[in-house]
């Protein structure tokens, strides 16, 4: 098995000379191996190791047993071992999620701190090829696409899963062989967990009914599944490059450039960019096929997502975006002084002056104007938008309400609340970024200018 791992090492370069290796140990057989297998190696791959153990707060004194054995086990090699504990019951009711699920977040989360702090290059893990099939199975039920059929990565950025080629068997032996003793988690035989269902019941059945060999042939499967995948990502990736851009936290897709690809691509494409803004878990095909839908839909059309995302059609593109990031509270501030004021909601700064020269040229900066000082009749303010709000725009009588303004210039309706206004009233003098108002422009007459520059 030792010869096994090597090759696995090797074939997927998991480990470079010096790598200080972060290894997440439960205490259970498969965990024990890894630690024991790559503490053995250690000179000869000529690598640091560092331990961490996650405590879930489920198991009651058997967990806390875990957590001493694995102390010990490490204490007795002189590697140190970093324990973390967590009440994984209350975070999963907290976030609405199983604990199974919360688990596994909390554990991910906590190799990743781990790994930084203590300067880790890799993170090793300890699944292998039963632990494979039973994902694939469970990406399956779910309803997945090639990557979720193509199961456990063996390598993904940092994460290495030296063991991803040997059975459970194959571990539990090494233990015996070895003389190792490891712990047993009874959690593992409790079939209200979706992976114990499948391990203690499909999987066997399948076994026993259709093919012994079930295991090494779904993982087979997967691996080939896996470079194919591979292969369209590069595509994917070139597309994206194309017709997506990304504008403060949104992802948008240019319509007319999504509907000539290939529906392959169109779903790897929208999977991609969920992928980026947050996890995939709960994310099903009818989510993906619904947001290719958009591209044909008029205006406005919507869909909320699971994880808080939303995907909409706004004219000629699709908006991807995470609806609770994005959201930009009201905010209103008075121009006492003509000095400065910071939108602490946008991030932004505005400077003020009055120029009062009888020569000079009308800066045409788009983030710095002038307008008449003289023509300004209320208190001046910079504000997000409100009911009623009115801008003059040149070639009509009188002026346009500023709804219908953004509405013509395209402007997606969640965008509006994040564009500054600097306002006379309901008298828009200027909307940031975009145009200004006809009423309040500089001329001949103009006495007294208003300089405001927006950074």
């Amino acid at each position: 098995m030792v010869d096994k791992v090597l090759n696995t090492i090797q074939k997927f370069n998991m480990i470079d000379k010096g790598d200080n290796i972060i290894i997440g140990v439960s205490g259970g057989a498969d965990s024990i191996c890894l630690l024991h297998m790559l503490y053995s190696l250690k000179s000869k791959l000529d690598i640091d190791l560092h331990v961490v153990h996650v405590q879930h707060g489920i198991r009651g004194k058997d967990a806390d047993e875990d957590a001493k054995f694995v102390e010990k086990f490490c204490d007795e090699r002189g590697i140190v071992c970093h324990v973390f504990y967590f009440n994984v019951k209350k975070l999963a009711k907290e976030n609405k999620i199983s604990e199974e699920e919360m688990g596994r977040k909390v554990r991910y989360q906590v190799f990743s701190d781990a790994s930084k702090e203590l300067g880790g290059t890799k993170i090793a893990l300890a699944h292998h090829i039963n632990d494979n099939a039973e994902t694939i199975i469970m990406n399956l039920l779910r309803g997945t696409g090639i990557k979720g059929i193509g199961g456990i990565r063996p390598k993904r950025d940092n994460i290495i899963r030296p063991l991803i080629e040997c059975t459970r068997e194959e571990v539990e032996k090494y233990c015996v062989d070895n003389d190792i003793k490891y712990r047993d988690d009874y959690t593992n035989q409790m079939e209200i967990y979706t992976r114990n269902k499948i391990r203690h019941t499909v999987i066997p059945y399948i076994e026993n009914n259709f093919n012994q060999n079930f295991i090494t042939n779904i993982v087979n499967t997967a691996n080939l599944v896996r470079s194919e995948d591979d292969y369209i990502d590069k595509i994917v990736l070139k597309e994206k490059e194309k017709i997506v851009k990304i504008k403060n936290k949104e992802y948008v897709i240019d319509t007319n450039e999504f509907l000539q690809l290939d529906t392959v691509i169109k779903r790897r494409l929208i999977r991609l960019i969920i992928g980026e803004i947050t996890s995939l878990k709960d994310i099903e095909y009818k989510h993906i096929n619904e947001i290719i839908q958009l591209a044909d839909k008029q205006v406005s059309k919507r869909i909320n997502l699971p994880k808080g995302l939303i995907a909409k059609k706004m004219y000629d593109s699709i908006i991807i975006t995470n609806l609770g990031e994005n959201k930009i509270n009201d905010f209103n501030y008075d121009v006492d002084e003509l000095s400065k004021i910071y939108i602490k909601e946008l991030n932004k700064h505005l400077d003020f002056r009055i120029i009062e020269e009888k020569k000079y040229n009308i800066p045409k900066n788009l983030y710095t104007k002038w307008f008449d000082y003289d023509k300004i009749k209320d208190n001046l303010k910079v504000r997000s938008r409100k009911s009623g709000d009115l801008i003059a725009i040149k070639g009509i009588n009188g002026t346009k309400k500023l709804k219908k303004y953004f509405i013509d210039c395209k402007i997606p309706k969640e965008q509006r609340d994040a564009i500054p206004l600097l306002a006379d009233g309901n008298n828009i003098i200027w909307v940031i970024g975009y145009r200004i108002s006809e009423a309040y422009k500089v001329t001949t007459s103009t006495k007294k200018i208003l300089e405001v520059r927006y950074y």
